[in-house]
Formats: C-alpha cells, sequence, structure tokens
C-alpha cells in the first residue's frame, strides 16, 4: 500500500523542495504500480520468514515512514511540540511523516517545530558505518573530559556541519581551563548563580545560537581578568560589586549551557587520582623556598620532578597551583 503523495497539497514544504527535485531524491525506484515516483510505502507484504502482521491488506508490515508517525501518534500525541533528526532525514523521510500524520489526523499539524542538525564530520567526510570513522561515546569519555566534549558539541550551531577531531577537544579543553580558571580567582566571592547578561539569552533565544552565547560567556571571563589585572589593589567597592555580578553570571550562563558547575579545583584536579597531593603541594613548597633563595637551579629540579609524576604548575598571584599534566 503506497500513499498518493499528489493527494496532499502541502507534500515538499518543509524541505522546500520541487517537484522534480523530489522524483530525483526518491529513495525507492519508479515502479510501474506508483501515480508519481515519489509516492512511498505505507504497509509492504511480509514473505513467511520476514515478520508480519495480518491486516486489511494482508499479512505484511509498516513502512520505514509509517513506523515514527504511530510511535509519535501514541505516546506523544496528535501534535507534538518539537521534532529533530539530522538535516539528512528531512527528505523524503520528515516529509513522508507530514503527509501521512496529518492525513490520517484530519489535517491537524504534525509538529510545531523543526529542528534539524548538521552532520559530524572527519576530515571532512561524514560519520559512516562503512567508512569506519565512527567514534563511540564511550571511548570519547574514557579519554577527554565529558565538559569538553559538550563544549566542543556547542561550539557549532546545531544546524551547521562540526568538524570533529582531536585538536577540536583540546581546543575545548584550553578554553574551559581559562574559564574555570577565572572562576578559581574568583573564588573570594561567595554569589548565586544568576543570568543578567541579555547577550547569552538572546543568542539562545536566536534558534539556539551556541556559538554565540559561548562568545558571550567568554566575554565575562575576559571581564574579569581585566579587573582582576588592571584594577588597583584593595579592591574598591564598586570593583568587588562588579566581579561578584560577573562570577555570579558565569555561574548562571554556564548553567543554561551545562558548563562551569563543578568546582575549580576539581576541574582542575582531574585525572590526578594516582597522584599524591600531599608530596606535590611538599615540592611546591619546597620550589618556592628555592626561589626565594634565588636557588633556580633547585626550582628547575623541582618542576622536574614534578612533571615525571605527572604534575603541571602555574605561578600566578595568587601562588603556585597544580593540576595533571595529561588529564
Amino acid at each position: 500500500m503506497l500513499f498518493d503523495v499528489a493527494s496532499f497539497p502541502d507534500y515538499g514544504k518543509l524541505s522546500g523542495r520541487s517537484t522534480d527535485e523530489m522524483i530525483a531524491g526518491a529513495r525507492v525506484e519508479v515502479a510501474p504500480y506508483k501515480k508519481n515516483p515519489a509516492d512511498f510505502v505505507l504497509w509492504k507484504p511480509s514473505t513467511p520468514e520476514l515478520p508480519g502482521w495480518d491486516s486489511p491488506w494482508g499479512r505484511g508490515r509498516p513502512g520505514w515512514h509509517i513506523e515514527c508517525s504511530a510511535m509519535a501518534a501514541a505516546h506523544l500525541g496528535d501534535t507534538i511540540d518539537i521534532h529533530a533528526g539530522g538535516n539528512d532525514l528531512m527528505f523524503p523521510h520528515h516529509e513522508n511523516e507530514i503527509a501521512q500524520s496529518r492525513c490520517a489526523h484530519d489535517g491537524k499539524t504534525f509538529a510545531r517545530f523543526w529542528l534539524h542538525n548538521g552532520m559530524l564530520t572527519f576530515g571532512g567526510a561524514k560519520m559512516s558505518k562503512s567508512v569506519g570513522n565512527v567514534k563511540q561515546l564511550h571511548a570519547l569519555l574514557d579519554k577527554h573530559p565529558p565538559e569538553a566534549l559538550r563544549y566542543a558539541l556547542l561550539s557549532a550551531h546545531y544546524r551547521q556541519p562540526l568538524d570533529w577531531s582531536e585538536t577540536l577537544i583540546e581546543q575545548s579543553i584550553a578554553t574551559l581551563d581559562r574559564l574555570y580558571g577565572t572562576l578559581r580567582d574568583l573564588a573570594a566571592y561567595d554569589v548565586a548563580p544568576t543570568v543578567t547578561t541579555q547577550d547569552i539569552n538572546d543568542a539562545l533565544d536566536d534558534d539556539l545560537n551556541t556559538p554565540a552565547a559561548l562568545a558571550s560567556l567568554n566575554g565575562l571571563a575576559a571581564e574579569a581578568r581585566h579587573l582582576l589585572e588592571n584594577e588597583p589593589k584593595p579592591f574598591s567597592d564598586a570593583a568587588n560589586a562588579e566581579l561578584r555580578r560577573i562570577k555570579a553570571d558565569l555561574l548562571g550562563c554556564g548553567e543554561l549551557l551545562g558548563l562551569l558547575q563543578q568546582d575549580p579545583e576539581t576541574w582542575f584536579k582531574r585525572g590526578s587520582e594516582h597522584v599524591d597531593a600531599a608530596h606535590v603541594e611538599s615540592l611546591i613548597e619546597a620550589r618556592r623556598i628555592a626561589r626565594a633563595a634565588r636557588d633556580f637551579a633547585r626550582a628547575d629540579a623541582i618542576r622536574g620532578e614534578l612533571a615525571a609524576l605527572g604534575v603541571a604548575i602555574e605561578d600566578g598571584p595568587q601562588g603556585t597551583r597544580w593540576k595533571a599534566a595529561n588529564p
């Protein structure tokens, strides 16, 4: 049993395709029993060895497209709020879902909003089992911080393709290092998360423009860094108030994106479970004493000892901080 696409005037409206384009893009070959090459299967016969059910049209099974419409109607109702999927499914799959669902439900809207995401690519090639460039999430999580993977995925608009690479993940980790570093430098300010920065709301309201939202988040951190590095010490009441506002916004805006919700020290100490923290702290103190005595050879030797332990150190106004070198 086939759906006659000519009977549904709005067919092709979602993808914006003309009749000629739809005929050229039809996945199934043109068969003599079709009125239109774009007509698609609603119910297909099953041979004895295949799954099948009795029906008014004989023993068979639903076509691919009707399966999705049936599940949506059974679990979400005649009209659903949001339908998402890859942009490669817009035609013919989603066009077919719309046609059969609206015809089955007296013309009711099938989905109020459609969100079609771009593809992940690797070196410009689409992820594909046949090519062998599939990345499995559990393998990525074993190797990289989950938050860095999230940041990487948010770095491109969901409708656009994203080229996945180790470089992208490393860049995301470096950016999160800067953001968490800013929060660590603002540790003295006890604030509750807020969102007073309109830019990030505007970005997310604009078709989930996550790259723009991330730019706003990084802009907040840059504001804080500028104040921390350039304001006269001790900070004035006005500077302290601004730093409190920025930290609250960093936490609040981060929460909207699922970012920056860890304690900064937890972020920086990730991957250091094998490290003896007390021993590291004692080496850092010994290095501080050596530097104060201008024994730079000893200080450099201690840095080498720390590196051998898998520890990287960073000197700053708040003293020397450490993290796992290759988390």
